[in-house]
C-alpha cells in the first residue's frame, strides 16, 4: 500500500490515501480510488468542477444507488471498440451508457431521441410518438446497378485481356503487360447512423453516437447484398428506437410516412422485370463477348512474330493488336 498510496495527500471528499500514479484530480488535487470510480461525468465536466460541486455531484449519485441496484441488461447497442455502448432495461424502463457502476437514468430523464443516417432522420421520438420515415437509399441502390454492371464488364475485359497476354507471352513472360484488376469504388448511398438522445439531468444533457453503414466488396459488388445488409441495420435500429419509446412512454405509439412504394407498386414490380431482363440481356452479350476468337490470336501471334522478325516496329504491331482485338 505504502508503494502505490500517497498517505500525505488524502482525497478531499473522504480523507482516504489516494494513488501515487496517474490519480484522478480535481482543484489538482488527488481523489482516492474509490471516490475516482464514482465520477460517471460527460468528457471534460471534471474539469471545470471544484471540491464542493464534486461533492454535490456525490450526492446525486448516491441517490442514483436504487435504480442501479435494480437496473438488469435486456438490450445493449455497441458503437464500436473506443466508443461506447447504450444499454437498456426495458423491464424497468431503464437506460444506461456502458457497463459497471455509471448513471442510469428514468423516463424521467429521457426527453427526446432521434435516429438518422447522415443526418436525415429515420426515427425520432417526442411527445410519446415515435415518428418513423422512410429512405431513398434503396432508390439510390437500384440506381447503381448500371454502374455495377459496367464494373463487370471491366472485370470481363481484363481477364480477357489478361488471357490473351499470358497466351502471347508464354514462352516471354517477363515481358507480359503488367495490369491491375478493376476495383468498385463509387461512394456508398449512406455513410453512417447516429443516435442521439436528449435527456433532463443536473449533469447529463445529451448523448451521442455513430454507428458505420454498410460498404460494397470492392472486389465483388452485390446491389442485393448491400440492400439486404442495410435492411439487417435499419431493422434493428428500428428495434433499437421501440425500446426507447417505451422507456420514455409506456403507451406511445409509432406513427409512420405514407410509404411512397404503395401506391406504385405495379410499376415497381414492372421496373424490376424490366432491370432484371436488361441484367440478362448483358450477361448474354458479356458471355457472347468473353469468346476470344482463335484465328484473332493466331492473327496477333502472326503478327508478333513479324515484330519479332524486325519487319514491324512496335507502334505498327500495337496498332494492329488493337485493331483485331476491336479496341
Amino acid at each position: 500500500m505504502g508503494l502505490f498510496s500517497n498517505n500525505k495527500k488524502l482525497c478531499p471528499l473522504c480523507g482516504a490515501p489516494t494513488p501515487r500514479l496517474l490519480p484522478t484530480k480535481v482543484e489538482d488535487m488527488p481523489l482516492c480510488k474509490e471516490c475516482a470510480a464514482k465520477i460517471d461525468l460527460p468528457g471534460g465536466t471534471l474539469d471545470t468542477m471544484r471540491v464542493a460541486d464534486l461533492e454535490t455531484y456525490m450526492a446525486c449519485y448516491e441517490e442514483n444507488e436504487p435504480l442501479r441496484d435494480a437496473f438488469t441488461e435486456t438490450m445493449r447497442r455497441s458503437f464500436g471498440f473506443l466508443s461506447g455502448s447504450l444499454v437498456l432495461d426495458t423491464d424497468h424502463r431503464l437506460l444506461r451508457f456502458g457497463a459497471g457502476d455509471s448513471f442510469v437514468f428514468g423516463p424521467e430523464n429521457l426527453k427526446s431521441f432521434r435516429i438518422t443516417e447522415d443526418g436525415r432522420p429515420l426515427f425520432e421520438a417526442r411527445d410519446g410518438v415515435l415518428y418513423c420515415h422512410y429512405s431513398d437509399v434503396p432508390d439510390r441502390v437500384t440506381a447503381m446497378q448500371p454502374a455495377i454492371d459496367r464494373f463487370y464488364m471491366d472485370v470481363h475485359d481484363y481477364e480477357r485481356m489478361e488471357e490473351m497476354d499470358r497466351r502471347m507471352h508464354r514462352d516471354d513472360d517477363d515481358h507480359r503487360p503488367v495490369r491491375f484488376r478493376p476495383t468498385f469504388d463509387m461512394k456508398e448511398p449512406v455513410e453512417k447512423f447516429a443516435v442521439e438522445l436528449t435527456l433532463a439531468h443536473p449533469y447529463w444533457h445529451s448523448f451521442r453516437e455513430e454507428i458505420g453503414a454498410p460498404d460494397f466488396d470492392s472486389y465483388n459488388p452485390s446491389a442485393a447484398e448491400y440492400l439486404n445488409e442495410y435492411e439487417d441495420d435499419v431493422n434493428g435500429l428500428h428495434e433499437l428506437a421501440a425500446a426507447l419509446l417505451y422507456i420514455m412512454d409506456a403507451s406511445g405509439t409509432e406513427q409512420w410516412d405514407e410509404d411512397p412504394y404503395a401506391a406504385s407498386a405495379s410499376a415497381a414490380s414492372a421496373d424490376s422485370a424490366s432491370v432484371a431482363a436488361a441484367a440478362a440481356a448483358a450477361a448474354v452479350a458479356a458471355v457472347q463477348q468473353s469468346a476470344a476468337p482463335v484465328d484473332t490470336v493466331a492473327e496477333i501471334q502472326k503478327y508478333k512474330a513479324l515484330l519479332d522478325a524486325g519487319v514491324l516496329t512496335e507502334e505498327e504491331f500495337a496498332a494492329k493488336k488493337k485493331q483485331l482485338l476491336g479496341i
